[in-house]
C-alpha cells in the first residue's frame, strides 16, 4: 500500500500510479509474473483492489467457504481469505 516504511509498490501500468491497498505486493507479484496466485486477507476489497488495479484476479469467495483458522480478523464478521490469479 501507500502507508509503508519501505519503498511503495507501483502499478504495472506506470511508475505514478498506486498498485492498492494492503494485498498490493502480492497483486503486483503476481501480474509480474513472479508468482502464479497469492493468497490475501479481503475484509473490504484489500485482496481485489490492488487485483483489479495490476490486471488480475481478485476473488472473495463467500464468508465461510474457506477456513479462516488462524487468521487474524479485522472484522470477523467481514474477513475472507481471497485469491489472486
Amino acid at each position: 500500500g501507500t502507508r509503508t516504511p519501505h519503498t511503495i509498490p507501483r502499478s504495472v501500468y506506470g511508475g505514478g500510479m498506486i498498485s492498492g491497498g494492503s494485498s498490493s505486493g502480492s497483486a503486483l507479484a503476481v501480474a509480474l509474473g513472479q508468482v502464479p496466485f497469492a493468497v490475501a486477507t479481503d475484509t473490504a476489497g484489500s485482496g481485489r483492489v490492488p487485483a483489479a488495479l495490476n490486471g488480475v484476479v481478485g476473488f472473495k469467495p463467500s464468508r465461510g467457504l474457506i477456513s479462516t483458522v488462524g487468521l487474524v480478523p479485522a472484522c470477523k464478521s467481514l474477513d475472507c481469505l481471497s485469491v489472486m490469479a
